[in-house]
């Protein structure tokens, strides 16, 4: 995928951040990044991943909503794990 260099300074440069939590505000190097590095808010240490969305644009997402997503796709494998029944 060919992203000219104004689209990269975009998706490249810092990316500012509004905490969900506590309304802080801070900014991300995307530079030093990728996906799945994990940032924590300065104030609070509320967790976000940067994942990669619609054409390649790394944004942040709150981790406990992403661990949520993950267990859902799932589709409920706790109940078919295999225990040893007496």
């Amino acid at each position: 995928m060919f992203i000219n260099d104004s689209a990269r300074k975009i998706i490249m440069g810092p990316m500012k951040k509004l905490c969900s939590e506590c309304k802080a505000r801070f900014d991300v190097e995307l530079a030093d990044m990728e996906e799945g590095d994990a940032v924590a808010c300065p104030e609070c240490n509320l967790e976000y991943t940067i994942i990669a969305g619609k054409k390649g644009v790394l944004k942040l997402i709150e981790s406990k909503e992403l661990e949520m997503d993950e267990e859902g796709e799932e589709g409920g494998d706790e109940e078919s794990e295999d225990y040893d029944s007496d």
